[in-house]
């Protein structure tokens, strides 16, 4: 049965056994995943994933579930079984009810369709990411390529309903000259004109030349020129912040701040849900409401946070069309630009460090923004605006408050990030912070 079918039946069947409340996301994902290690394609590789999200509500006790199905019968007893956990729950009295439909959504080209793509291009541009690298000066090259679609059926008890569509190709590679010298490139696109795994190949390679014969420094506070990738992930934790459900758990740094000066003028956040070729792109939310562009912070104010119906309901406001049954969060986020050129941003700033990459950020303190985050591949010392030294060893060691607010200038350029650590795909300048708190890391 398609998950369409199971989407309209499912709804039906909650219904019938006493649900008031009642939502069904189904969705078929196709993905294909080519993997390459040591210049060569090492894993190819194809799956095809049908999923059922529901949210039952009874009396206000509510219960949210995902699971595979794929018969009717098994369907709908996994419903039967989940209404009588939501009679037996305690009573949420913060939920509102899903919004009334029919919506109106407004149909854009979000994509273009990459189901037509077969293995052998795929390999293709998988080579192509390797070969350039090569010729760029890497010695050995890694990394992995995703095509993925991925089909969408809503229907809930409320009259919304709607389907869509997306599909997005996906690559980062990572290059190596020496053992500790690495670089990572990467290109993700919604259209196969801007796929550019070429390019991804020669900035990880150009990055890991750059990065030979690395130095330790000592701890201390450092201006810092972030690249888009870790700079995407940084922001992906702000926008993290940003849920309304985490503010109202106090698992943020923007508890009553709203209306408030929380960054520096030159940081505009916004969330785009329905931006045109936006990797994450949507025309619907989880509980049916259009998805809209949000500006979260304006010029270093936080304006809005982000909400579904029950938390825009406690914080006496209106859906943002980011649901999430239980936290709205971020489709696509987009960070305004700036007028400098790349290299002014390292001319501006003089004399510090310029960080390309990261993982493993973690939070000491949600409530106050503490944070650190390990930095990987090139990181270099920058003396009269020009890169004097490769460094290793070192840890991002603040507070993501003090970060956003000391933004000093952002690049005219953008690039869109996705990769394992940025699971929101963002599209995001270069960016000079000033101050920053660095640590020396062994990991």
């Amino acid at each position: 049965m398609s998950h369409e079918e199971l989407t309209e039946l499912m709804v039906e069947e909650a219904v019938k056994h006493g649900a008031e409340d009642v939502a069904v996301l189904g969705s078929l994902e196709n993905t294909r995943m080519i993997r390459f290690s040591n210049n060569k394609i090492s894993v190819v590789k194809a799956w095809r994933n049908l999923g059922i999200n529901m949210i039952i509500a009874v009396k206000k006790r509510i219960v949210v579930s995902s699971f595979d199905e794929t018969s009717l019968e098994r369907s709908k007893e996994s419903v039967r079984n989940l209404i009588k956990v939501a009679k037996r729950s305690k009573p949420n009295y913060d939920y509102a009810s899903l919004p009334k439909g029919p919506f109106d959504y407004e149909i854009r080209e979000l994509h273009e369709d990459m189901a037509s793509l077969d293995e052998s291009e795929l390999v293709a541009y998988a080579e192509t990411a390797i070969d350039s690298a090569l010729h760029e000066g890497a010695k050995r090259v890694a990394g992995t390529l995703i095509c993925q679609s991925h089909d969408i059926s809503l229907k809930t008890s409320a009259n919304a309903s709607g389907k869509d569509r997306t599909s997005s190709l996906e690559i980062f590679v990572r290059a190596f000259v020496t053992k500790e010298s690495s670089g990572q490139g990467i290109s993700c696109s919604t259209t196969r004109k801007d796929f550019h795994p070429e390019k991804a190949g020669q900035e990880s390679a150009r990055i890991a030349k750059m990065a030979k014969n690395p130095k330790t420094i000592s701890g201390g506070r450092y201006d810092v020129v972030f690249g888009p990738s870790i700079f995407a992930n940084l922001m992906n934790n702000v926008m993290d912040a940003a849920s309304a459900f985490n503010v109202d758990a106090g698992l943020s740094f923007l508890v009553d701040k709203i209306g408030s000066e929380v960054a520096s003028p030159q940081l505009t956040i916004i969330d785009e849900g329905n931006i045109p070729y936006g990797l994450n792109s949507r025309t619907f939310d989880d509980e049916g409401v259009p998805t809209r562009k949000t500006i979260v912070i304006d010029r270093g104010k936080l304006r809005s946070l982000l909400h579904n119906s029950t938390t825009a309901k406690k914080f006496n406001t209106s859906t943002t069309g980011n649901a999430g049954w239980i936290a709205p969060s971020a489709w696509n986020i987009t960070i305004e630009k700036g007028n400098y050129r790349e290299s002014e941003l390292f001319e501006k700033m003089g004399e510090g460090l310029y960080i390309t990459n990261n993982w493993y950020t973690r939070f000491q303190d949600y409530r106050n923004g503490d944070f650190s985050s390990v930095c990987r591949d090139g990181i270099f010392k920058i003396r009269n605006g020009k890169v004097d030294s490769s460094l290793k060893d070192i840890r991002i060691s603040d507070n993501m408050s003090r970060i956003i607010k000391n933004v000093e200038a952002t690049s005219n350029t953008r690039y869109w990030v996705k990769w394992w650590e940025v699971s929101v795909p963002t599209l995001t300048p270069y960016v000079l912070v000033r101050d920053v708190g660095v640590t020396k890391s062994v990991f």
